[in-house]
């Protein structure tokens, strides 16, 4: 599989309309929140690129990862955004070349951490502009403050999105091929990488599974659904339904206790009065 030069614009182009700080897709709720999730960039390469499955079977994997990864005050640990789009595109070709889907999930999490560097150096360029829309305010230029606040830092951010993924992905393909001919899946690279790539996702959900419980025995209703699925088979879709189950009983229990607590206090209250 080889990535033309459209294809490789197309895909840079979502890479800046998915990126953390574009406002043009609804802002972060229809570009961050949604096409940088590597499921649904998984998705969309797919469609460029002619292989749909390979690039949500890749955006899956990689998506596990990712799973529990915030942002607080737009600092990120890895930049999700190049591992969605140059991570999921160059694991696509991986596995299109006989590697394996673990291996490409290593690739875009290395690539994922790389990509750190041009986010952290996009934010400091970002204090240039900072500081000219705030001397705008002060002098009360308005179309100062637009140029400093909307315009100029849009333009440099599409600079830094669009650009590395277009030359990665169109000029740096024929180097990525020519490694992955050169370590074939039985090499110890390529053995080593699958590995890695085995123990991510576990801990991606490790990390979800910290942040969302209150109490270690929480992690029992965790248990369960893998059990489910290691020991009976059963399907996603049936084990979400179950968790559902679940949930709402546990909704409606909580609801129910809170409002006789609430109740008792009440009478109580009135007994006091």
């Amino acid at each position: 599989m080889e990535i033309s030069l459209i294809q490789a614009l197309i895909i840079g182009l979502l890479s800046y309309l998915g990126s953390l700080s574009c406002p043009w897709l609804l802002g972060l709720t229809g570009g961050w929140y949604t096409i940088t999730r590597p499921l649904i960039s998984g998705f969309l390469i797919g469609i460029i690129l002619g292989d749909v499955e390979t690039g949500i079977i890749v955006g899956v994997a990689v998506q596990i990862v990712f799973i529990a990864l915030v942002t607080p005050g737009g600092q990120m640990p890895q930049d999700l955004n190049a591992a969605a789009f140059i991570g999921v595109t160059l694991g696509i070709l991986t596995v299109k070349q006989g590697g394996t889907v673990e291996s490409a999930v290593a690739i875009a999490t290395a690539v994922g951490a790389i990509g750190t560097i041009f986010h952290n150096f996009m934010m400091f360029t970002n204090t240039f502009w900072n500081t000219r829309a705030i001397k705008a305010i002060e002098k009360g230029d308005y179309r100062g403050l637009a140029l400093n606040h909307w315009i100029l830092p849009q333009m440099v951010q599409a600079c830094y999105r669009i650009i590395p993924t277009v030359v990665i992905l169109y000029l740096g393909q024929s180097y990525a091929n020519e490694i992955i001919a050169m370590f074939p899946v039985e090499s110890y690279v390529m053995r080593t990488l699958t590995a890695l790539g085995g123990m991510l996702p576990a801990v991606g959900v490790a990390i979800l599974v910290k942040q969302v419980t209150k109490k270690n025995i929480d992690i029992i209703r965790f248990l369960l659904g893998f059990t489910l699925v290691a020991a009976i088979g059963i399907n996603m879709i049936s084990l979400a339904i179950i968790g559902g189950f679940f949930a709402y009983s546990h909704f409606t229990y909580t609801a129910t206790t809170v409002a006789a607590g609430n109740a008792s206090a009440s009478n109580d209250l009135e007994e006091e009065l």
